[in-house]
């Protein structure tokens, strides 16, 4: 029953995926020749994708230096940086900020939010994706008394407190990056919401992506009824 639960979180995992990616290039509004940031760029795939879809000509990846040999594109211009500290740009400099599954790994997450406005121009905005610890699997961790699903990382180099952990696969070698690769303060909807609005961004959009245990148009259908414990939410916000 566990192997038959796992494998059909595998799948439900490949569709949202898929559509996280989609929904998120959708919120990205276009202008043409823009200066676009990515904070936690990884090797820049996805970098290039959401860059191309936001219309930008300037396109820096912002991540931890032994990244940097993994940049996939020439066109990306690789910045070194801790995101959990005062990033590497002038005030008012940049026109798009996006975030891809970043702001859960943070432990200042508050100081990010703020650096992220600092750093855009006015009129200018972001999009973040993060995992929700209001979605379902996390309620219903906490009520069986487990740890949270998205949370079951991070104590040791492998899941600990919760038998069903959709990161069941996860493995860090090494102690001492236990606290870089975990997840250090999950939101969820309400709180990721209201960060938002405290550091003074306008919030335009908040969209839900994965509906457990469900995909396809049933899962779509309830994150549009209630994204407020959908699996993954991305937030838009402008700075005014």
């Amino acid at each position: 029953m566990l192997n038959f639960l796992k494998n059909y979180f595998r799948k439900l995992f490949t569709s949202w995926t898929k559509e996280e990616q989609e929904r998120f290039a959708s919120l990205l509004e276009r202008r043409e020749g823009c200066s676009f940031v990515d904070l936690g760029s990884g090797d820049g795939r996805l970098t290039m994708r959401f860059a191309t879809a936001a219309g930008a000509k300037r396109i820096y990846g912002v991540d931890s230096i032994s990244l940097k040999k993994k940049i996939k594109s020439k066109k990306i211009i690789f910045v070194p940086g801790n995101l959990n500290k005062k990033l590497p740009f002038s005030s008012n400099s940049q026109d798009v900020v996006v975030s891809h599954f970043s702001l859960e790994h943070l432990y200042n997450t508050g100081f990010f939010i703020q650096e992220t406005k600092r750093i855009l121009k006015k009129g200018g905005y972001t999009v973040v994706a993060t995992d929700n610890l209001s979605n379902w699997p996390n309620v219903i961790s906490l009520i069986m008394g487990w740890q949270p699903s998205v949370s079951a990382y991070g104590v040791a180099n492998k899941v600990l407190g919760n038998p069903f952990a959709l990161e069941g696969d996860f493995k860090v070698e090494k102690s001492d990056e236990l606290g870089e690769l975990s997840h250090n303060k999950v939101l969820a909807y309400q709180m990721l919401v209201d960060a938002y609005k405290e550091f003074g961004f306008v919030v335009e959009k908040i969209a839900g992506v994965g509906y457990f245990p469900f995909y396809g148009i049933i899962s779509r259908l309830f994150c549009f009824l209630d994204r407020k414990h959908a699996h993954w939410l991305i937030i838009k916000a402008i700075k005014k």
